[in-house]
């Protein structure tokens, strides 16, 4: 055999031995890489809000019809989630996440091209926000609780705090360089640098441990508790067909929360860059607001998953809906920026928590054996009807009112409407010692 071809071998091989004389476990590498592409995936979703006054001014659209560019991303992402979770569960999610790479470097650079209406929707509904932004959304998490059985909570937390740590870097970033540069270029920019950041971070992700030869980590020491069910639903077998789950009502309230949760967030993601500017507040300090928002999102999407592993999704849920909704009353008050910074502290301490734990209480209710990633397709179609719902409202509130009064009521009271359905979740209980 010609020694180049025994190259890629002895590659992988040194890496694995390299890991292996460090006694670094592999589950790291993946985490790693997974922080990075929550980090990056999101860019352009997540700075959304950031792009309305622009568009206003550059091209007199309308506000309702720009956030509906938001609304129809997740929309037309709703069967591109269903068959992330269902391809992912069957044929790895390496090959699928490096043509989401693809799909949205390159809609990220079109969206610098783009002259109406009809093509911002065509180019951030399909390539950026949905068909592109589904693969990592849906199959990373998922990952995530297959390479961890010890510290799962915390490998999820590290994990999502990337998804808040991107509009901290990305929201202002794209207001300096849309005042400074102007559309076109700042898309090809960062349509460009994200492309290749997401094809190379792909590449070290593994479907699951056994795909290298590993178990995940902590699971030497774990013995015969390795998949005990948790929670009460779960005190007889969990079922792992996916038809039989469909028949839980405990799967439908999951994906109720989360399309409710998501609904009374997005209407202030999509919109409180512009809710500032109308109140006078320059556009880069205003883009600042939505980026603190972020950055204080990473402390309750790290420490909300570590409390979903310990306290079960009721107790969380409850507590996530509460702190994301009843901080918006301050909104109602707010014309200082100090007040709308202070909004996104409050605000961002528990927002972040709403969405961290399905893939905690899914293992926990269902046991790693049931189909996750269908389990958690669902609970995402839940999330992007939402997401798509709230970030509609807020324009469209606004255009009819002329004011953003009524979108922040249903923001608030929407919000609240979900804490019936957490308070009927099952009681969590501890795994034996």
């Amino acid at each position: 055999m010609h020694p180049s071809a025994r190259k890629p071998a002895q590659t992988i091989h040194l890496s694995v031995s390299f890991l292996k004389k460090h006694n670094i476990h592999y589950a790291w590498i993946v985490l790693g890489a997974a922080f990075i592409l929550n980090i990056v995936a999101r860019a352009d979703q997540s700075s959304f809000g950031v792009f309305i006054d622009p568009l206003v001014a550059q091209f007199g659209w309308k506000r309702g019809d720009i956030s509906f560019a938001y609304s129809l991303a997740f929309l037309v992402g709703l069967p591109a989630v269903v068959l992330m979770g269902w391809l992912g569960d069957r044929f790895g999610a390496r090959q699928l996440m490096v043509m989401a790479s693809i799909l949205i470097g390159t809609g990220t650079v079109m969206l610098g091209s783009i002259t109406e209406l009809w093509q911002f929707y065509v180019v951030y509904g399909f390539f950026v926000g949905s068909m592109g932004h589904a693969a990592f959304s849906v199959l990373l998490p998922v990952i995530m609780t297959r390479w961890f059985h010890r510290h799962m909570g915390i490998a999820l937390g590290v994990y999502w705090a990337g998804q808040g740590v991107g509009p901290v870097i990305f929201a202002p970033l794209f207001r300096w360089l849309l005042e400074t540069r102007g559309w076109q270029s700042t898309f090809m920019i960062i349509g460009a640098v994200i492309g290749v950041i997401l094809f190379v971070f792909s590449l070290f992700i593994h479907n699951s441990p056994a795909d290298k030869g590993l178990k995940p980590y902590g699971a030497e020491d774990a013995g015969d508790l390795l998949e005990k069910p948790q929670a009460a639903a779960a005190k007889t077998a969990a079922p792992v067909n996916l038809r039989a789950i469909l028949g839980e009502r405990t799967v439908w309230k999951l994906m109720g929360i989360h399309h409710i949760g998501c609904v009374s967030h997005a209407i202030i993601l999509a919109h409180v860059v512009s809710m500032a500017t109308f109140n006078g507040i320059p556009g880069v300090q205003a883009a600042s607001i939505l980026a603190t928002i972020a950055g204080t999102s990473v402390i309750s999407r790290f420490a909300f998953s570590v409390l979903a592993e310990r306290m079960g999704g009721r107790r969380v849920l409850t507590i996530s809906l509460l702190g994301q909704s009843l901080p918006v009353i301050i909104l109602f008050f707010a014309h200082d920026a100090w007040v709308f910074y202070l909004f996104a502290v409050i605000f961002g301490l528990c927002y972040g928590g709403e969405m961290v734990g399905f893939p905690i209480i899914n293992r926990q209710l269902f046991g790693a054996k049931a189909p996750l990633g269908s389990i958690y397709s669902l609970e995402m179609l839940g999330a992007s009807t939402g997401m798509a719902l709230g970030g509609w409202l807020g324009g469209m509130f606004f255009d009819v009112f002329a004011s953003y009064h009524w979108a922040l009521m249903a923001s608030l009271l929407i919000g609240l409407a979900g804490l019936p359905l957490t308070l009927s979740l099952p009681r969590h209980q501890k795994a034996p010692n």
